[in-house]
């Protein structure tokens, strides 16, 4: 028996090993995580060490003033040293797995059964504790986009793609009083899993927190770190641990209008888009592309970017064109990064002044390891797949894009080229050395890149990297599931990526409504509504003449430019608590517009439900958390128009059928009891590329319309009594802005004409 040792971070959060060894993480109660172990696989043999004596030790680091205890190991198979440490400032406790010497030869051989587990966790285990009654799970599984899914308090029920690892990142552990405790790396992204049961029936086998099963070689003193993270809510619990790891890394995010894919609208031909691997009858590839330029023009459709996917460069096996299955996509790897000459005899540079000139962004994927670069370029190799051993490869890639006019380097199948090659995963810091390097030579190239079927740790790691504008966060438009089911994953994914401060992409869509097929899709409201809400990029794929010039133009204003909010549309708190997919809860995704004269908020509420039953619930203003409003707010309900007064504990009843989606504006009531609800025609009513600087007067309200030189911009807001003026002023000088009063709606609307310097400001009274 040995003395029990007990350490404790903020807000009672703490690490025991009691006196018969059993280690074990309490918060708010005796226990959460079950017995916590050491576990070691060699070859065929798991072995559980037991514990020796426990030393205390106490010190300071990046999170703070912390005490620890280090955990040493009896008859341990590999020579290893953990520790738990425990913030006093912060309710964090980080366990550290560390190689006391040179390790060889020790991989399982499969990613998700990791040869050295700590923490090992089995709080299934319920005689000898567990998860708090009422428990529950929620995870992103490693696969591309980051799958969301969840499980109950066993951890074994989590739902889960069979081709891709039992492994999720982060963990959140959901109690039903709103708390909630995330496990997350803090290093070692592409070296750390954590390893959940693939059957429901497999709960004894635990969660495995460790290095992943192909890592094979580790110089002595190489350490990971994973965070247990306390807090009340997933996504405060979240945004703690990413803004940790920015401020660690120091990270520098590109901006939402950074290159031109994220500052205007862009023409997309990737899988969803009326013309992957397609072309119109007659005119090629080449004359199909150039006659969807044209037809944008025509249509007075402005559009910056024109993006070419993998359809342009030869793969090992390819994929013809104009076939009719369009769910096959061959996974091959890349041959070489040139124009196919049986689709493009003219090549990309010459393609490009044929649109036009238009930036382009350009498709990459995983190399074949039949390619002839290999020839030249150093790589690991791995049966089809292989992954260059050094930036060289890549950095002739980004000099030949530079010659075509490529401003985004779209780098697809991440998820492929880590899992695809062995080599890359065999030993650490390969991975992280592969994503730098790219990064490195973007930047030093004035490019920016786009992470396309990104995991999880591709995720994380680019809290080090600077050139990544936008990363798509749910899985391709319209492919393998339903629409509910993309939206719900984009919206869980959004979360997470707005965390890390990145930019996320909802994919391509057809803009056209009355359609199907290719000519359009009926759900293609809610399809720009989550696009122009994402704070990234905004991309349609349509057929030549079948783009809604209307629906576009409420994402962008007439030059192109997007009309975003300040951050990623990202599912609530409450969301996190029961899938929306699996379970008859709402989808609700919140961002906001912040100005001087307070925060708008945009709320869109989707029935996502599998079962296809119509959904009741409230949605309160609570539910917003720490952004809740404080004050009375103006409620706009931008599809009926309609507008209510909604004090700080009121909310809304709310019914959906299945697929059918609700659209509020939050908007600030200001002293003058006047609320402007911005650009009704928009669905970023308030985003800051249309009005600017919106701020309270003495007697009302000001702000600045932003937009194309000579446009004509809807300006909106509420008011109990007609507004008594109304002005608008810009470098031609001053004039009455004549406003429309609608005393039924309590609304004022006015149309401001745009000069040539393509900004005016307005003032209005109130009564």
């Amino acid at each position: 028996m040995h003395p029990s040792q007990r350490i404790e971070a903020a807000d009672g959060l703490a690490f025991e090993v009691s006196t018969d060894g059993v280690g074990r993480v309490a918060w708010r109660e005796p226990d959460w995580l079950g017995p916590i172990a050491l576990r070691v696989r060699c070859g065929e043999r798991v072995s559980e060490p037991e514990r020796a004596a426990p030393r205390c030790f106490e010190g300071a680091d990046e999170l703070g003033a912390f005490e620890g205890v280090e955990l040493a190991w009896a008859a341990s198979p590999l020579p290893l040293r953990t520790s738990v440490r425990a913030y006093r400032e912060r309710p964090v406790l980080v366990f550290r797995l560390e190689a006391a010497a040179e390790l060889a030869g020790f991989a399982t051989g499969v990613f998700d059964e990791p040869a050295v587990s700590w923490p090992w966790l089995r709080p299934d285990r319920r005689a000898a504790g567990g998860l708090p009654a009422g428990a529950r799970a929620f995870a992103h599984q490693y696969t591309e986009f980051a799958m969301p899914t969840q499980s109950d308090a066993s951890l074994a029920g989590f739902f889960l793609l069979p081709v891709r690892p039992a492994v999720v990142a982060p963990l959140w552990l959901l109690a039903p009083d709103g708390r909630a405790l995330l496990l997350a790396p803090l290093d070692g992204f592409h070296e750390q899993v954590i390893a959940v049961p693939r059957a429901r029936g497999a709960a004894e086998a635990g969660i495995r927190c460790g290095w992943h099963g192909d890592l094979d070689a580790v110089p002595a003193g190489f350490a990971t770190e994973l965070a247990a993270w306390a807090g009340d809510g997933p996504r405060a619990c979240l945004e703690a641990w990413a803004g940790f790891l920015r401020a660690r890394h120091r990270t520098q995010r590109p901006g939402r209008y950074a290159d031109a894919l994220g500052s205007k609208l862009s023409y997309w031909t990737d899988n969803g888009a009326a013309y992957w691997y397609r072309s119109d009858a007659g005119r090629g590839v080449e004359g199909t592309l150039i006659a969807a330029a044209d037809s944008l023009r025509a249509q007075r459709i402005p559009f910056g970017a024109f993006q070419l996917d993998s359809w342009f460069y030869p793969h090992e096996k390819l994929r013809g064109f104009d076939l009719d299955d369009a769910y096959v996509v061959p996974p091959t790897g890349l041959l070489t990064w040139d124009a196919r000459p049986d689709i493009l005899p003219g090549g990309i540079r010459a393609l490009r002044r044929a649109l036009g000139d238009p930036p382009l962004v350009t498709h990459c994927r995983h190399l074949s390891s039949a390619s002839p670069y290999l020839e030249r370029h150093d790589a690991w190799c791995d049966g089809d797949r292989a992954h260059p051993k050094d930036a060289a490869l890549y950095e002739r890639l980004l000099d030949q894009a530079a010659g075509w006019g490529v401003e985004t380097f779209e780098h697809d199948w991440l998820v492929e080229c880590f899992l695809g090659v062995r080599g890359l995963r065999e030993a650490p810091g390969r991975a992280r050395a592969w994503q730098e390097g790219l990064d490195r030579a973007a930047a030093e190239r004035g490019m920016t890149l786009q992470w396309c079927m990104a995991s999880p740790a591709d995720l994380f790691q680019t809290v080090t990297l600077r050139s990544v504008t936008s990363v798509r966060t749910s899985g391709d438009y319209r492919y393998l599931i339903g629409p509910g089911s993309l939206w719900a994953w984009f919206l869980y994914g959004n979360a997470l990526a707005r965390a890390l401060g990145l930019h996320p992409f909802k994919d391509v869509f057809l803009s056209r409504r009355d359609g199907s097929g290719l000519d359009g899709d009926p759900h293609a409201e809610v399809e720009a509504l989550l696009a122009a809400l994402s704070a990234g990029p905004v991309g349609i794929g349509d057929r030549i003449g079948r783009s809604d010039r209307e629906l576009v133009l409420r994402c962008c204003r007439e030059d192109g430019v997007l009309v975003k909010p300040d951050a990623p549309l990202a599912a609530l708190e409450r969301c996190f608590h029961g899938h929306a997919v699996l379970e008859p809860n709402p989808l609700i995704g919140a961002t906001h517009s912040l100005h001087p004269a307070g925060c708008w908020h945009y709320l869109a509420s989707l029935n996502v439900w599998r079962e296809r039953q119509p959904l009741r619930f409230r949605l309160a203003l609570a539910d917003l958390a720490a952004l809740a409003p404080r004050g009375a707010v103006v409620a706009f309900d931008w599809r009926s128009g309609r507008s209510e007064i909604v004090e700080p504990e009121g909310g809304f009843e709310l019914e959906l059928a299945p697929l059918a989606w609700d659209f509020r504006v939050l908007c600030p009531l200001l002293p003058a009891g006047i609320a402007v609800l911005g650009d009704p025609t928009r669905y970023a009513t308030a985003g800051d590329r249309r009005l600017a600087a919106v701020r309270s007067t003495p007697d009302g309200v000001a702000f600045d319309v932003l937009g194309a030189a000579g446009e004509r911009v809807r300006i909106a807001g509420w008011a109990r009594r007609r507004p008594a003026r109304a002005e608008r002023w810009d470098p031609r000088g001053a004039a009455r802005l004549e406003l429309a009063w609608s005393a039924a709606l309590e609304r004022w609307d006015g149309e401001v004409e745009l000069g040539a310097c393509g900004w005016a400001r307005v003032a209005i009274g109130a009564a």
